[in-house]
């Protein structure tokens, strides 16, 4: 038996964006009775502005509440609110879709659980779910970068865990996102909202430009996060936000506008940025970020390393090219020897390498760094060179 807390959270998700503009009140009376305070941010704020802000399609919203239920175990909720997801247009192989796609981002327990709630609501909406058991052939085509992004997860997982680099490209890559049950558009807003919702920063950071790539734009994205704030918690709402703020400016690029001619000559700018302890070792400065505009995916800075400063091991999914400017240093691809780099050379580290750079023990050395990047992604940053890594015979 529901107690009246329970029953009026769950007459709470019942209520739709309409039902919110009509009523006086959505919050239920025991609500109201416990908690006024709730009753009137539930009234006013989350159904009487968020539910109705056309800036997000309810359709929209249903799949981020529901992804976010579904992603964080909260099934007590989900009743009402995949009613709000019918109701709003989202069709029961979309809610399909977006559990199976779930089921690979948040874990397979997540998504089960949902299962049982998910089919009484099907049962009473007279859902026919034969219908969803017929067979799903992954006919989306694949995008133009999928080599790459096959050859960078292999370089990156594979030597450390071979079959789980092996399912990623084969049933995540390959199978999971050429599903046509889920447009790709949503199923990157299911991706992103769930990720958000758990705090996963990493992932979500490839995920933003994908979602963008994918049909998204930056202020679905915003209000996206704007709305599973009420869901997940403003911690892991302003969390997330960080994140696409980071690859919006990235994509952007700090460089002038570029003239008619679309030539842009980009000065040396703001003043120097202290290279991050999370990513080098060691005193490294970044000046003079650049970017291409329009479709074009280079990048990069000109970095400079103290002596004894060097990166962390990383690599670059399409690839990087450092062109050695001043001084001298050292640079090293995994299961090579450290070799040194000087004024004037030009150095290839191919797409996907794990590979650490930086000047040598007496030395300074400024490079300039230039990458391209793949779904918005130009780097992915790994451990630290150890100092025995590091003082290791040269040539």
């Amino acid at each position: 038996m529901k107690t009246p807390v329970v029953a009026a959270m769950a007459a709470l998700t019942l209520a739709t964006p309409v039902e919110a503009q009509e009523r006086k009140s959505v919050a239920p009376k025991a609500m109201q009775a416990v908690a006024p305070g709730l009753a009137g941010y539930t009234d006013d704020v989350l159904f009487g502005d968020v539910w109705v802000s056309p800036a997000l399609s309810p359709g929209d919203r249903s799949l981020v509440t529901v992804s976010v239920l579904i992603a964080t175990g909260k099934t007590a909720q989900l009743t009402g609110h995949l009613g709000r997801a019918l109701d709003n247009g989202v069709k029961p192989v979309e809610v399909a879709g977006a559990v199976t796609q779930l089921a690979f981002y948040t874990g397979w327990p997540n998504a089960v659980s949902s299962l049982e709630v998910i089919e009484k609501v099907f049962t009473e909406r007279g859902v026919d779910m034969a219908a969803l058991r017929a067979p799903v052939t992954a006919s989306l085509p694949l995008p133009a970068s999928d080599a790459a992004r096959a050859q960078t997860v292999m370089a990156t997982i594979g030597p450390v865990a071979p079959k789980l680099a092996a399912l990623t490209n084969d049933v995540v890559l390959g199978d999971l996102w050429r599903r046509p049950d889920l447009a790709p558009r949503d199923r990157s807003l299911v991706s992103l909202a769930a990720l958000a919702a758990n705090g996963d920063e990493a992932g979500l950071a490839f995920h933003v430009g994908l979602g963008l790539r994918n049909g998204l734009t930056r202020v679905e994205i915003g209000e996206a996060l704007t709305h599973l704030a009420f869901y997940a918690g403003w911690p892991k709402a302003t969390a997330a936000v960080a994140v696409a703020d980071t690859v919006f400016k990235d994509l952007d690029g700090a460089q002038a506008p570029s003239t008619a001619e679309g030539l842009t000559i980009t000065g040396p700018g703001r003043q120097p940025v202290q290279g991050p302890a999370a990513t080098f070792t060691g005193a490294v400065t970044v000046t003079s970020p650049f970017k291409g505009t329009g479709q074009a995916r280079l990048g990069g800075a000109t970095v400079a390393f103290k002596p004894g400063a060097r990166s962390n091991w990383h690599s670059h999914p399409l690839g990087q090219l450092l062109i050695v400017t001043a001084g001298e240093g050292l640079v090293q691809a995994e299961g090579g020897p450290v070799r040194r780099m000087k004024a004037g050379d030009v150095v290839w580290t191919g797409p996907g390498v794990k590979h650490w750079h930086g000047a040598a023990p007496t030395s300074a050395v400024t490079h300039v760094a230039v990458a391209e990047a793949l779904d918005g992604k130009s780097v992915t940053w790994l451990g630290p060179v150890s100092d025995a890594e590091y003082r290791a015979p040269s040539r």
